[in-house]
C-alpha cells in the first residue's frame, strides 16, 4: 500500500526526489511527518471505500427481482440489516471525505509552497485504490441503472425505446421492467441514442442478467472518469492550474465516487467524451500546431467527442459553442470568423447525429422527448422551489391551485436566465476575456441552477470544467463544503423512508464517523511522536 508513494522520500532519504512542480520555483523534499500525514490520507480513504462497498451490499439499491449476484447468503443477511449497513455507508463516506480532504495540502499548491505536491502517478493509483471495492458492491443512492439495462433490453430487442416506457415494451413481468423506478416505467427513454446504444450492447452481452450489465455498466462509467482525468489534467495545463489540484477537485471529489461510479449514472460516460472532446478541439487551434491535416485531425475528433457527449445526455452539446469560440478566435477573432466557426461545428454536428442515430438503428425520436424529466419535482432546483412556494402561498391566499402555472413560469424564468449566461459567457471567451473551459464551466453552473430538475451530481458538470480553470481558494472551500454537505443527503438505497428510521440512521451514523475518527487521530498522533 505504501509502494503508492515510491518516488517521494523524506528529507533523510539519500535516494529521495526533489519535487519539481511548485509554482513559485522552490523545490523540496516530503518530511517524514508529510509522509505520515498522506499515508494516513490514503489509508482513510481506502477503508472508507471498502465500508461503502460492503454497506452497499446490503443498503444499495438492489433490483426487485433477478438478484443474481446479491442473492448469497451473506448478502441476503446484509440486506436484513438495512440499519447496520447503512450506518456502514455513512461511516465510509466520512472516512472518504477525511481521506480527500488529507490529500487537500499536497494537491494544491500553497502561496509560500510551504507543502510539496504529490507527484500524479500517486495521485493516479490513489483514485485506483478508492475505486476498487465500489466495483462490485450494488448500485447505490438511484435506481437508475434498472433503466438504463431495460432501455437496452428495449434497444438490443429491435424496439423504439423512445416510443413508450420499459412497462409497456417489455411487459409487467419482465425482471428489468420491474426494477424500474415507477415514475419512469412509462417513460420513454430520455437518453441519446450513444447512451441507449451502449445499453443495448450490453444487454445482447450478458442477456440481461442483472449483477453482469451492473458490472458492465460501472466498469464503463470508470472509464468516462479516467478519460475525463486524462482531459482535465491537459486542460488545466492550458490554464495555468496545477494538475493536481484539478485532479483532487474535479476526480476525486467524493461525489465522483459516490455517484458516477457507486451510483453507476452516465454522467461518467458524458463528461469523458464532453472533456476529452474540448482538449481536442483546443489542440487544433494551438498555435504551435503548424500541420493543417492535424489539425484537422484534432478539430474532427473535437466534433465526434462532443457530439457523443450530447447523445449521452443533451446539456453537453453546449461545450461545442465553446470550442467553436476558440475556432473563431484563431481564424481572426471577428465576427464573420464567428459565424464561419459556427457553421463548421454545425455542419460537423449534423452529420455526426445523424451517422449515430441511423447507424445505432434508434433513429431520431431521442431529439423528441427531452423535457421529460421535468415532471419531477427536485428541491433542489432554485426554480422549482421558486414556483412551489409562489403556488402554495397563492393557495393560502384563497386564490385557488395555480401549481403548474406557477412551476412552468418559474422555470422558464430559470432557464432564460441560464440562457442569458451562456450568451454571456459565449461572447466574453469570444472577446477572449475568459478562457473557454472557464466559459464553459461557468455558463454551465448557471445552467444547472436555474435548471428545472437538479441533483447532487449535476454540479459535477460545472465543477469539473471549473476545477481546470477556476485557481482561486474561495472556490475550492465553496466546491469542498458542497461536495461535503450533498454527500449525505441521499439513502444508499435511493428510496425514501419513514422520517424516525432516517433519524436513526443518520444519529448512528454520525455517532460512529466520530468515533473512528477520533481514534484514527489518537492513532496517528502517537505514531507522530514516536517516528
Amino acid at each position: 500500500m505504501f509502494g503508492l508513494l515510491p518516488n517521494i522520500g523524506t528529507a533523510g532519504s539519500r535516494s529521495a526526489l526533489l519535487h519539481t512542480d511548485s509554482p513559485v520555483g522552490t523545490a523540496r523534499r516530503f518530511t517524514g511527518a508529510e509522509l505520515l500525514r498522506l499515508r494516513l490520507g490514503i489509508v482513510t480513504g481506502i477503508v472508507g471505500s471498502v465500508l461503502i462497498g460492503v454497506g452497499g451490499v446490503g443498503a444499495g439499491a438492489l433490483p426487485v427481482v433477478g438478484n443474481s449476484l446479491w442473492s448469497l447468503p451473506v448478502s441476503g443477511f446484509l440486506s436484513r440489516m438495512l440499519h447496520t449497513t447503512t450506518v456502514a455507508v455513512f461511516v465510509g463516506i466520512s472516512l472518504l471525505i477525511v481521506g480527500w480532504l488529507l490529500l487537500w495540502r499536497y494537491c494544491v499548491p500553497a502561496k509560500d509552497a510551504s507543502s510539496p505536491l504529490l507527484p500524479m502517478a500517486s495521485l493516479v493509483r490513489i483514485g485506483v485504490l478508492w475505486v476498487l471495492p465500489l466495483l462490485v458492491t450494488a448500485p447505490m443512492f438511484t435506481q437508475d441503472i434498472y433503466s438504463y439495462l431495460a432501455q437496452g433490453s428495449i434497444a438490443a430487442q429491435g424496439l423504439d425505446p423512445y416510443s413508450a416506457g420499459p412497462v409497456d415494451l417489455l411487459g409487467v413481468d419482465n425482471d428489468l421492467a420491474r426494477s424500474v423506478p415507477f415514475e419512469w416505467s412509462h417513460s420513454p427513454a430520455p437518453y441519446g441514442p450513444v447512451a441507449v446504444g451502449m445499453a443495448a450492447i450490453i444487454s445482447k452481452l450478458t442477456g440481461d442478467v442483472i449483477a453482469a450489465g451492473v458490472i458492465i455498466h460501472r466498469l464503463m462509467s470508470v472509464a468516462g472518469v479516467f478519460v475525463a482525468a486524462w482531459a482535465l489534467v491537459r486542460l488545466a495545463r492550458r490554464c495555468g492550474v496545477q494538475p493536481q489540484a484539478a485532479l483532487w477537485l474535479g476526480i476525486l471529489n467524493p461525489l465522483v465516487y459516490l455517484h458516477l461510479v457507486a451510483g453507476v449514472h452516465n454522467e461518467a460516460i458524458m463528461m469523458g467524451l464532453l472533456l476529452a472532446g474540448v482538449e481536442c478541439g483546443l489542440r487544433a487551434v494551438d498555435p504551435g500546431r503548424a500541420s493543417v491535416s492535424g489539425r484537422w485531425l484534432w478539430g474532427s475528433a473535437g466534433v465526434i467527442l462532443i457530439s457523443a457527449a450530447g447523445m449521452v445526455k443533451v446539456t453537453a452539446f453546449l461545450a461545442l459553442g465553446f470550442v467553436g469560440v476558440a475556432l473563431a478566435r484563431y481564424l481572426g477573432g471577428r465576427f464573420r470568423d464567428l459565424v464561419v466557426a459556427a457553421l463548421v461545428y454545425a455542419v460537423g454536428t449534423a452529420v455526426v447525429v445523424v451517422v449515430v442515430s441511423l447507424g445505432s438503428g434508434l433513429g431520431f425520436g431521442w431529439i423528441l422527448v427531452q423535457g421529460g424529466a421535468t415532471e419531477v419535482i427536485s428541491w433542489m432546483s432554485v426554480t422549482t422551489d421558486i414556483g412551489l412556494l409562489t403556488a402554495n402561498s397563492g393557495s393560502w391566499l384563497g386564490l385557488g391551485d395555480h401549481t403548474d402555472a406557477a412551476l412552468s413560469t418559474a422555470r422558464l424564468i430559470g432557464l432564460l436566465i441560464g440562457g442569458f449566461w451562456v450568451v454571456r459567457m459565449l461572447w466574453a471567451s469570444f472577446r477572449g476575456r475568459v478562457h473557454p473551459v472557464g466559459g464553459l464551466g461557468v455558463a454551465t453552473f448557471f445552467l444547472v441552477v436555474f435548471f428545472p430538475v437538479v441533483h447532487p451530481w449535476y454540479v459535477l458538470w460545472a465543477v469539473m470544467p471549473l476545477a481546470a480553470w477556476a485557481n482561486r481558494s474561495t472556490f475550492r472551500v465553496a466546491v469542498v463544503a458542497y461536495s461535503v454537505i450533498l454527500s449525505y443527503f441521499i439513502l444508499p438505497r435511493g428510496l425514501n423512508l419513514p422520517p424516525s428510521t432516517v433519524s436513526v440512521m443518520y444519529l448512528m451514523s454520525a455517532l460512529f464517523s466520530v468515533v473512528f475518527i477520533i481514534i484514527g487521530w489518537l492513532l496517528y498522533q502517537r505514531r507522530k511522536a514516536t517516528s
